[in-house]
């Protein structure tokens, strides 16, 4: 009887540390493997499903300024890269990026805005012609400027209070499905099963 009774306890133990394995450990390893892949793909430069898909270049890469330096969707704070999160459920993780404009640039599409031309924004249009431009400490700004810069200076001078932007975002995705990731993911499921299978074992 008292074999019985530890063989019902051991039997108590293991299903309650299977549930806390499938339904609490996995999905946070899962988690943390899926945001780091996801994340690797800004490093890349592209998508990494079956190799690295290249993401279509930007025009700043092309110009002089300090920003050229920065692949498509990177810069000095990372913002987008680093807004990527896990969100682990019972059984289950879900993948996000709260930032507004994370899904257009994940899926493509086109955007309509109407936004203030502020002060802010005419001082961030001035550097950023003066960045383009390549023009440093205070110099004057050349007649003839990079595409791009010209761009900007006419935002810094424009008269208008609002703009109407209407812009073309190609898809460069960040986050879906990916076979490096399933297969890494499939690997730590056979880790989980081949765990319970050991617990089973020693009953």
């Amino acid at each position: 009887m008292s074999n019985s009774k530890e063989l019902q306890r051991k039997i108590e133990r293991l299903k309650k540390e299977i549930e806390r394995e499938l339904y609490d450990r996995l999905p946070r390893k899962v988690g943390v493997v899926a945001v780091r892949h996801f994340k690797q793909n800004f490093r890349e430069g592209g998508f990494v499903d079956g190799g690295v898909r290249p993401w279509k270049r930007t025009r700043r890469q092309n110009g002089k300024g300090t920003d050229s330096r920065y692949t498509p969707l990177t810069s000095r704070r990372n913002h987008l890269m680093r807004s990527i999160q896990s969100e682990p459920g019972r059984g289950e993780v879900t993948i996000t990026n709260p930032v507004e404009y994370a899904a257009i640039h994940n899926e493509g599409g086109t955007i309509n805005t109407h936004p203030t031309v502020t002060p802010k924004m005419r001082k961030m249009a001035w550097a950023k012609a003066y960045s383009l431009a390549g023009v440093r400490g205070g110099g004057k700004l050349p007649k003839e400027l990079p595409p791009e810069a010209a761009k900007w200076r006419a935002l810094a001078l424009t008269k208008k209070s609002k703009l109407n932007v209407r812009a073309n975002i190609p898809q460069r995705q960040f986050i879906g499905d990916s076979q490096e990731l399933s297969q890494e993911i499939n690997k730590m499921i056979m880790e989980s099963i081949n765990k319970i299978k050991d617990g089973i074992n020693d009953l």
